[in-house]
């Protein structure tokens, strides 16, 4: 049954979120807002601030749950600590709160694969975390995934701030990014979907089985889809530009479309 530390997480957490980018729309320092962003789209600026801040709340709480509890890992269904389960709750008011800002400024359409992200996240977290209170290891994992988002996040930080892709600062981020993305994201989720929850099907009811399953195998999916994206719009567009670079426009455009 939901206990009422998990719930009142779960509140302070969406309520925290909240008043924490409330401070960012109302208030131009001690965080000085990119001039692009300073109008309408001062919503994604502060969206990415508060996924930042989320990340390394998370991660770092979540790292330091396994190496105080290593049996997180060896006994991944029972073991259960309240740090363990507070760390996911404030995910959970971070993901309600995060979905809602993200529908009612950026749309549906041009955010559906953080959205369906977020729902499958949620789903696991409420509905079998928080009430039976078992496969809390799984949701840890998940915090120590997101230390990706810190670089992830950060990349589109110092997008929005105007430094080129050129630029060493940009360059070290985009480094550590695709390490993370690959490690924690593609290589992480794959040891939960083919290793960890085979292992532990004895242990789990078929329908949770089915359901992490099923969601995790989503989440993968769609990271894998985000990281064409990243290495497309790093790596691939920028080596299309500089083999453009000495061609007349008329000459590029002939040369998109034969790639297309």
């Amino acid at each position: 049954m939901y206990d009422i530390v998990g719930t009142g997480t779960v509140l302070t957490s969406c309520v925290a979120f909240w008043l924490f980018n409330k401070f960012l729309d109302d208030n131009s320092e001690p965080v000085k807002v990119p001039e692009k962003y300073s109008g309408y789209t001062k919503c994604k600026w502060r969206n990415v601030m508060g996924s930042i801040l989320h990340a390394v709340l998370v991660s770092m709480v979540g790292f330091y749950c396994v190496f105080r509890s290593p049996e997180y890992m060896s006994e991944r269904v029972t073991t259960h600590t309240t740090l363990g389960e507070v760390n996911i709750c404030i995910t959970i008011g971070y993901l309600v709160y995060d979905a809602s800002d993200l529908m009612r400024f950026q749309g549906v359409y041009s955010t559906w694969p953080i959205l369906t992200h977020h729902c499958c996240l949620f789903l696991l977290g409420f509905g079998c975390i928080m009430y039976h209170q078992q496969l809390v290891a799984y949701a840890l994992m998940g915090s120590m995934i997101e230390t990706n988002s810190i670089f992830l996040h950060g990349r589109q930080l110092l997008l929005m701030y105007g430094f080129s892709k050129d630029s060493l600062i940009y360059k070290i981020n985009n480094a550590f990014n695709i390490f993370t993305y690959i490690t924690f994201r593609l290589i992480g989720g794959s040891i939960m979907l083919l290793v960890f929850l085979p292992a532990d099907y004895d242990k789990m009811s078929s329908f949770w089985f089915v359901v992490f399953t099923l969601a995790i195998l989503t989440l993968v999916v769609i990271n894998m889809i985000l990281f064409y994206r990243l290495i497309r719009s790093d790596f691939i567009a920028k080596d299309y530009r500089s083999s453009n670079i000495m061609l007349s426009p008329k000459q590029a455009e002939k040369t998109a479309i034969k790639e297309t």
